[in-house]
């Protein structure tokens, strides 16, 4: 079953106003999370529960409160499945032709998540910062502008890592890797371990930390 429940709006600058809603759902061991979004930063950590928990802030532009309401309805968080398979998305207004990104970076949607430490997650993601922290399971984020962090809980599970950015930065201390420019990438593999993490970004940095 999902629950829903809605927080106080606060304003964050003079023409910044922001909105919490919370959302929950069973979630399985080995289960797979996918995620499609386009604007605001994504911060998931794994914990020792079998379900979802998502807290979404949403974030719009207005002179003032009042005009702040109305808007926060342009763009959904959709949460649908459970168990096995979850989907989470944003769901932006439709596109004109002649204004295909009108209002679009008005309308931010920050997500937090907690999820089972061994389940999986799939993400796309178009203009925002991810960071990924405490899962053992398959990873794969796809960003077009932003920066992604991997925090790796383990470098002895860990099977294959591969990451790139077409322009941007790397670090990693998996192999010392630290560098800017044009193709970078983090490589590793280690056939004793079972998990994989795939990166890409298009334009933006990657950043790889691990624990022993």
């Amino acid at each position: 079953m999902m629950v829903l429940s809605v927080a106080i709006c606060a304003p964050l600058r003079a023409d910044e106003f922001s909105k919490t809603f919370h959302y929950s759902t069973r979630m399985f061991s080995f289960g797979t999370l996918t995620i499609e979004t386009r604007m605001g930063d994504v911060e998931v950590d794994g914990w020792d529960e079998p379900r979802l928990e998502i807290e979404a802030e949403k974030v719009v532009e207005a002179k003032d409160e009042k005009h702040a309401q109305p808007l926060y309805d342009q763009v959904q968080v959709v949460l649908d499945g459970q168990d096995k398979q979850v989907l989470l998305r944003t769901v932006y207004p439709s596109r004109s032709f002649s204004h295909p990104f009108h209002n679009e970076s008005d309308l931010t949607v920050n997500l937090r998540i907690h999820m089972p430490f061994d389940a999986n997650v799939r993400m796309k993601c178009v203009d925002g910062e991810v960071r990924v922290s405490g899962l053992i399971g398959r990873q794969e984020v796809n960003l077009s502008y932003g920066d992604v962090e991997i925090d790796v809980p383990s470098i002895y599970r860990l099977r294959s890592l591969n990451a790139r950015t077409i322009l941007g930065y790397v670090q990693s201390d998996l192999h010392g890797e630290n560098g800017a420019g044009w193709g970078r990438r983090i490589m590793f593999w280690n056939s004793e371990g079972d998990q994989d993490i795939k990166v890409r970004v298009r334009m933006g940095g990657v950043y790889v930390y691990s624990e022993l």
